[in-house]
């Protein structure tokens, strides 16, 4: 996933552990060729930094009305 591609509320999957999460930071320098952009995880309290190359973007309908999807959440 490309830096560029990241914003603040959007729901991803990790590819290291399978698991989906949500960005709550702004891309940030790590190397010429990746980027870590601080997430977290859904269902949970744990914050981690991630490279940008071990994220993949949830299909948009997947996503946050504010950015265009039409996920509401989890119904408990």
């Amino acid at each position: 996933m490309l830096a560029s591609d990241i914003k603040i509320g959007l729901r991803v999957k990790v590819r290291s552990n399978d698991l989906n999460a949500l960005v709550v930071g702004n891309p940030e320098y790590y190397t010429p060729n990746a980027k870590l952009v601080r997430i977290k995880y859904e269902k949970s309290t744990r914050y981690e930094y991630m490279i940008t190359k071990q994220l993949i973007a949830l299909p948009q309908v997947d996503q946050y009305p504010a950015l265009g999807g039409e996920y509401s959440g989890d119904s408990f």
